[in-house]
């Protein structure tokens, strides 16, 4: 098949109808001579039967031959073999088209740009191309694999890739980027693992590429660099968006916030062009509670928090479902946050001291007025005397019991077992041992090493009352340890204040065995704890009362019980649902249906689960109740959806990804470029255009040679004549 490296001076071949016109062209004869004989006459114009009739076809065949072989040389001809045939066409390329269908591509305009920029991706590539069409969210969920495409018919590859978007829409949940493109390249890499020569492939992502979506994933590996991304962006009508969130009650700074206030954060993006907002809150159906919203000022690209009084709405104990709503922004899909605090578990934190004795000398009397209810536990502080009778039912939800001097055998034999399963005593040393001044009688110090071995049998100790001449302080704090971590700050771990006027000895504690969270000035263990089994036991060889040491007068005091609860009963944070995350399986059992969500149409769907295998996962935010009972699930979008500013592509590179151009009918430069290179080859080697340069020297010589002899013909003709 004859071909032409530079077709375009083929044109040059119209030059031929120079010569053809100039062989039809007659020229009168200029010089006109008068003869004598002739003066006379009248003169008369020579008649021409065929004024436009060509004599001299050779010469005319010639110098048009010669001209069309100019034009031929320099188009510069070479005849195409089999195999330049088949390397010059566009070479095939397996192609995995990524769809985000995750929650922040519903903002308006972006998915219709979407679904076109993933079509006219098909479209345009070549009928050779495998293409995979998959839908990218935290994972990848194929929609049309490559092993479909191949084998499918070459002219059927691009309308069923195409067909496999129709009816996708976007999702709730978040995107993960690099988590799914390695996924892609892992599906490219298995389809090509049988190949000697591997078929070029690229992965297109059509996106809106937010910043939410986490690329960290890719720095695990070294991205192949026969694979390009192709990166189709989608942008929305307009930029920018705003997001709420509520904020856990369970962090540092939640303490000064009472339990029937929410923290709401409320963050607007960086191209935004609203930064007035208000929140106002919904009731479980959707509902406004109120008339009046609460104004916010946001410029773009910050953030503000806002402490907002929770309406008071009860069902059966326990505070009703609500929503809080975010007005003024012109992207919806992440503007509500819904929340759902149940029931507050109950427990009990019970002080073992004397009553008899005055209030202010007691344990009880400052134990008490701690408050250590947390956000989503309801902790009620009752009293019991050592001398009362243990009941079992009066200590069911029992967490942490601080225990006096006072503490009998028997108690502590109940204790243990409860010790054992997980129950944390705190036992204070409050009451001077031995002989004391007036012959007053302390407590026995054998009966306290009694009560010790009912709860470490194999421990030796030796209590005793230690001699202090006006005051002892606590030195070697173990600021790691709950109790004193408030304090770590510099600013906080001043404990020179606190005086202990008097103080119990402690001798024989293994330190393998023991922890010594604080010891006194003289060396001796001032607080010091031990587990057992699943619970704990922590012991204060003082009082905190004012007859023995200033500590429950210190501003340290609550602090140091608080951090003593939380230590036996952990901060147990809300219940917080999102998005992708898996169901937990005591709720996947349960016949849930949404009450209230994003869009009113998706109101009555239930809570179904998107990997049955996997306990499931949230698939849609919203209030969902139980059928069969008053119990109800706050799920939320996630929190990565809302950050709406583009990523720079840029960043792929910092991956050493290499980023590729959209291929489209009039740009396919890596085709171009090896098909050209390929025809110059073809043709040097042929060498055609020498040999049209040689048979125009040929064509030249001839028309010269038959020029010159009609040249001389006529000449002789003419002398004859005369």
């Amino acid at each position: 098949m004859l071909s032409f490296l530079t077709p375009l001076y083929l044109l040059a071949g119209l030059a031929i109808l120079a010569p053809i016109l100039a062989h039809l062209v007659r020229k009168r004869p200029r010089e006109v001579m008068d003869f004598s004989s002739v003066i006379f006459l009248d003169a008369s114009p020579p008649r021409l039967t065929n004024r436009n009739r060509i004599e001299h076809w050779l010469l005319l065949a010639l110098r048009s031959l010669i001209l069309l072989a100019l034009a031929l040389a320099f188009a510069r001809p070479y005849l195409k073999t089999l195999i330049e045939q088949q390397t010059s066409a566009y070479p095939a390329k397996e192609r995995i088209l990524l769809i985000d269908t995750s929650a922040s591509m519903r903002r308006e305009g972006v998915w219709e740009q979407a679904i076109q920029k993933a079509k006219e991706y098909i479209a345009n590539s070549q009928p050779e191309d495998s293409i995979a069409v998959v839908a990218m969210t935290d994972r990848i969920e194929s929609l049309h694999s490559l092993e479909q495409s191949r084998q499918s018919g070459i002219s059927e590859r691009k309308i069923l890739a195409s067909k496999s978007i129709d009816g996708v829409t976007p999702t709730w949940l978040s995107c993960d980027l690099g988590q799914c493109m390695l996924q892609a390249m892992e599906l490219l890499n298995d389809s090509r693992s049988d190949q000697e020569t591997k078929t070029p492939a690229e992965i297109a992502i059509v996106s809106d590429f937010q910043l939410g979506n986490p690329l960290d994933s890719l720095g695990s590996i070294q991205w192949p660099q026969d694979i390009p991304i192709v990166p189709l962006v989608c942008q929305p009508k307009v930029p920018g968006n705003a997001t709420i969130s509520i904020l856990p009650r369970t962090d540092d700074s939640s303490t000064a916030i009472s339990e029937n206030t929410e923290r709401i954060l409320v963050r607007n993006a960086n191209r935004s062009k609203k930064d007035r907002f208000s929140l106002k809150w919904l009731d479980s159906l959707g509902k406004p509670i109120a008339a009046e919203s609460q104004e916010v000022f946001v410029p773009a690209g910050q953030q503000q928090i806002l402490v907002l009084e929770r309406p008071t709405l009860e069902s059966n104990g326990a505070q009703s479902p609500l929503v809080i709503e975010l007005d003024g922004d012109d992207q919806w899909f992440d503007n509500r946050q819904y929340l759902y605090r149940g029931k507050k578990q109950k427990a009990k934190a019970i002080c073992l001291d004397s009553k008899k004795r005055d209030p202010k000398d007691s344990l009880w009397y400052f134990a008490v007025r701690v408050p250590i209810s947390q956000p989503s536990l309801d902790v009620q502080w009752e009293i019991f005397d050592p001398t009362e009778e243990f009941k079992e039912d009066d200590h069911k939800d029992l967490r942490l019991v601080i225990a006096s001097s006072e503490l009998s055998a028997l108690w502590a034999q109940k204790l243990r077992e409860l010790i054992e399963n997980g129950l944390h005593v705190w036992w204070i040393l409050d009451r001077p041992t031995g002989t004391l001044q007036g012959d007053q009688a302390g407590v026995d110090p054998a009966r306290l090493e009694e009560i010790w071995k009912t709860w470490f049998p194999n421990d030796a100790v030796a209590i005793s009352e230690r001699t202090i001449d006006r005051f002892q302080l606590l030195q070697n704090i173990d600021m790691s340890h709950p109790m004193f971590s408030a304090f770590s700050d510099p600013k906080f771990n001043d404990f020179t204040k606190i005086r202990f006027w008097k103080h119990r000895q402690v001798q024989g504690l293994s330190s393998n065995d023991w922890r010594i969270l604080a010891n006194y000035d003289d060396g001796t263990p001032a607080i010091f704890q031990r587990p057992l089994g699943k619970g704990m036991v922590s012991v204060l060889a003082s009082g905190w009362q004012p007859i023995e040491s200033q500590l429950a007068l210190s501003s340290k005091f609550v602090p140091i019980v608080v951090a003593m609860f939380e230590q036996a009963s952990p901060l147990q944070p809300d219940p917080d649902y999102r998005c992708g995350e898996r169901i937990p399986s005591q709720l996947a059992l349960e016949n849930w249906q949404s009450i209230v969500q994003q869009q009113s149409d998706d109101v009555g769907k239930e809570l179904r689960l998107r990997d049955p295998q996997n306990d499931g996962v949230f698939i849609a935010p919203g209030i969902f109740k139980a059928s069969d009972q008053e119990e109800f699930v706050a799920v939320n979008l996630s929190k990565s959806e809302g950050l709406t500013d583009p990523i720079d592509l840029e960043e792929f590179a910092r991956f050493g990804i290499p980023i590729g151009q959209p291929t489209s009918p009039s740009n396919q430069p890596e085709s171009i470029s090896r098909k050209n290179q390929l025809a110059e080859q073809m043709e040097a080697s042929q060498g055609g255009w020498w040999w049209i340069l040689l048979a125009v020297s040929i064509f030249a010589g001839l028309e010269s040679l038959i020029a010159a002899w009609r040249t001389r013909h006529w000449v002789s003709l003419s002398n004859n004549n005369r």
